[in-house]
Order: C-alpha cells, then structure tokens, then sequence
C-alpha cells in the first residue's frame, strides 16, 4: 500500500462513519453496524487490509479506545440525574447482568463446549449493554427523561461490570477459583481505580478551570488521562475506570466543587467536551472498521448458534431485570439490548493476550455486536408504533 493508497483509505473511512453517524441519528440502525460491514469489506471479503496482519495491533488498539470512550462518557454524564436516578439504574443494571452473564455461560459450556472459568469470561464479556450505542439511540426516541438517565447509567454501569470482572476471572483460568480471593481483587482493583481516577480528577479540575482556554489543553488533558490509566493499571487497578472517574470529576466540575464545599463559581467550558466527543468519534470509527477487519466469518455451526442463543439470553435476562425493577418505558428497557464497544474492547484484549480459544471469543463477540444492533433496530419501530397506538 502507498502512501496515497493509505490517506484514501483513511479519508474514506472517516467520511463513511460520519455518514454513518449522520444516517443513524435519522434510523436506528447504529453506526457500529455499517462500519464493522465496512471493515469486513475491507478485511476477509477484498484483502485490502488483511485481518492477520492487523490482528496483532488488537491489545493496542483495544486499550486505547476503551480508555477515551470512556473519559469522553464520563465527562458526558450529568452527575446529579444520574444520583437521583442511579439506585432504579443500579438494581436492573445488576440484575440484567447477572442474569444475562448466567445464561451466556450456559451458552459457553453447553454448545462451544468451554470450561466453567472461560463460560463465565465469556458471559461477564457479553452480559451487558453498549454505552455508546445505548445513549445514541435513547437520545432519539420519544421517552421520558427518566428512562433516557436509567438506560445511559445501566449501560455504562455494565460496561464497568465486563470489564471488571473478566479481569478478575483471568487470573482463575489455570487455578482453583476462590471465592474471597475473588473477591478482595475485585475490591482491591476497585479501589484502587476509583480513588485514583477521583484524585486525578480533583487535581487536574485544579488546573484545568485555571487555564483551559489556554491553546492545546484539551490535548495535554488527554495525555493527563493516559497517564492516569497507566498509573492504575501499575498498580494493580483498571485503568478503564479510572478513566471513567478522572472525565466523570471534571464534566461535573461545578457539582464536585460543591461536594468539596469550594465556592468558586467555575465550569468546564464547551469547548473542550466538545474536543473530546470528537476524539471520541475518530477513535471509535476507527475501532468498529477494525473490529470488522479482523473479524474472519466463522465455519463452525455451534459459533452461530450461540450467537442466536445469546441474544435470546440478552433479551430474557432484560425481562428478569424489568419484571423485578418496573422501570418506566418497560418495552423500550426491554429492547435495548446491543452490545458495541466494550464487547470489542475485551474480545480484542484476550486474543492480544494469546487467551485459548481467543478467535472464538471475536468471533462469537462478533457477531453478537451485529444480531442484537439488527434486532434493536427492527424491533424500536414496533415497539414506538405500540407506544403511539395506546397513547
């Protein structure tokens, strides 16, 4: 490939998402879903980026779109709905995830013929909702604003959850699970993420309300971030979450200095969330296009059939949570079931970690990301069309 061929590709790609982006927020087909098409175009059905050299770029890339994703999702989040609202999130966040992650599980062990320890990886891996695709679609339908908070907090809550809990389950694979040894991990990484990620916060908001109009912040305020997550990730913690933290403190800057009884009156200026979301986008187009290049269509049977049987699982699991909560727009809660980035994120990460059996994990996480974004989008307008018809 020439250098030209190479500024084509990249232009060509970034105007595809932006199309993308732009059709989505007219349908609800999500974007995620024409750009992992666009990459398998590129990828396993032309050649011209072929998936085995790019497969070894996965813990990479994996790593840095989870961490700006989730900065850019925690400066997005408004603080105080998401307290009032985060217990009701918080419970059918929970129990959809454990409910699902059991009945993924079941999948693992029963048709891929997976061990009780890589079952529940795979399970935790595909328990929850996609953040991103969830509040891009929400923020489109005619639902309260209650439902859109409880949705938006639940599925980043989930993203948490895979991500937190895969990496514990990690370190059983070769070696009896303790239950309490799992669980001092689990509090210990915890910890050590969410106490960092708030002093971070803390620290950089300091400097950041001083001098963020200042030329090139938002970038060196990003580099602040991988810093952090670096920083945790040494110490034991995940640095995803840390992540989270550090852009959840600074896009509530004004809430947090009040928690912190600091008067000033001071906040973080649009112009830098704004840097961020399009960070955000470039790095999450590119990641989708990836997710579609590497991804090699499956021979065997069982890994579609799992697949199918998953989002069967994703959906009942949806009714456990909803017939034990009562959310309101129970069919619009019922629905809202795509997996996305963080799905690719940590398939990504366990085949850059030589895990055994990694390709059926991106494979089965795959195509899991593409049937329940199809299924979302056919069943909204159903359900939209019910709503309309009994109101």
């Amino acid at each position: 490939m020439t250098p030209t061929d190479f500024m084509l590709l990249v232009g060509t790609i970034i105007l595809v998402g932006f199309l993308a982006d732009a059709f989505s927020r007219r349908s609800f087909i999500p974007d995620s879903l024409i750009l992992i098409l666009l990459g398998m175009i590129l990828g396993h059905y032309t050649g011209i980026l072929p998936p085995d050299v790019f497969l070894s770029f996965a813990g990479f890339m994996a790593s840095i779109a989870v961490a700006i994703i989730l900065f850019d999702t925690g400066l997005n989040i408004d603080l105080v709905s998401t307290i009032k609202e985060s217990g009701q999130a918080f419970v059918l966040g929970t129990i959809s995830y454990a409910a699902a992650t059991i009945l993924i599980s079941l999948v693992g062990y029963t048709i891929l013929g997976l061990d009780p320890v890589r079952s529940l990886i795979l399970g935790a891996m595909l328990g929850g909702t996609s953040a991103a695709v969830v509040a891009s679609i929400s923020e489109k339908l005619p639902i309260s604003e209650k439902t859109k908070v409880i949705l938006d907090v639940e599925s980043t809550l989930t993203n948490a959850y895979a991500l937190l809990f895969v990496l514990t389950l990690l370190d059983f694979v070769n070696q009896p699970l303790d239950p309490m040894l799992a669980l001092s991990n689990v509090v210990s990484a915890l910890s050590v993420s969410l106490v960092l990620g708030f002093i971070g916060g803390i620290l950089w908001m300091g400097v950041l309300l001083k001098s963020q109009r200042r030329p090139y912040f938002p970038v060196l305020s990003m580099g602040i971030m991988f810093l952090l997550y670096a920083l945790v990730e040494y110490m034991g913690g995940i640095g995803a979450i840390a992540a989270f933290i550090f852009g959840l403190v600074l896009g509530n800057a004004e809430t947090v200095k009040k928690m912190l009884f600091i008067r000033e009156e001071t906040a973080l200026n649009r112009e830098f969330i704004r840097f961020s979301d399009e960070i955000s986008f470039f790095i999450r187009v590119f990641f989708f296009v990836y997710l579609g290049v590497i991804f090699v269509p499956p021979e065997e049977a069982n890994i579609y059939l799992s697949s199918v049987l998953i989002v069967v699982a994703a959906l009942l699991s949806r009714f456990i949570g909803i017939r034990l909560t009562s959310p309101p727009d129970e069919e619009v809660v019922l629905i809202s079931i795509p997996r996305g980035l963080s799905e690719a994120v940590v398939a990504s990460l366990l085949y850059s970690m030589e895990f055994p059996s990694a390709m059926i994990y991106l494979q089965v996480a795959s195509l899991v990301i593409i049937l329940t974004n199809v299924a979302t989008a056919v069943l909204i307008p159903f359900v939209m069309r019910k709503k309309h018809l009994s109101s």
